[in-house]
């Protein structure tokens, strides 16, 4: 089982999983708008599956490889209470931001979306340096985009 991981971690170097995990995070959003379950559910898979969809690169970035190893401890054993903890308030956040959606709330749906992503920013740069810069700039675009869009609709 380690040795499936590690092969599938290898794939999450590859930066089109980066790109399309957001997009999945739409997919998800969209569907909560739209009160579509198989919206949801494509939305859901996406996000949980994307991460290692593609091949490992043939050239893995120096930076990416630190974000990656970087991240690892925070998703893998051995659990602590800080680490069961931070993704319980990812999952939260999500649940929260999902519910918004749903109940066609989008003001407030952005607003979770713009903290979304600024939480997402300051984690990455937090774990990883100058290596997170690239992650943290996808958390500051959505959470510009979403900002862009709150004010929109304003």
């Amino acid at each position: 089982m380690h040795h499936l991981f590690a092969k599938l971690w290898d794939r999450h170097k590859n930066p089109w999983s980066w790109f399309m995990r957001p997009l999945f995070g739409v997919v998800l959003f969209y569907g909560a708008w739209m009160q579509s379950w198989p919206v949801l559910l494509l939305g859901g898979m996406g996000l949980a599956t994307s991460w290692c969809w593609f091949p490992k690169p043939k050239v893995v970035h120096p930076w990416v490889e630190r974000f990656i190893e970087r991240e690892k401890p925070f998703v893998t054993p051995p659990w602590t209470v800080a680490k069961v903890g931070a993704l319980a308030a990812v999952l939260l956040l999500m649940i929260v931001s999902l519910a918004a959606f749903w109940q066609r709330s989008l003001k407030l749906g952005l607003i979770l979306m713009i903290l979304g992503g600024l939480a997402k920013s300051v984690w990455s740069l937090r774990i990883a340096g100058r290596a997170g810069l690239f992650a943290a700039a996808f958390g500051v675009f959505w959470a510009a985009l979403a900002a862009v869009l709150y004010f929109k609709v304003e």
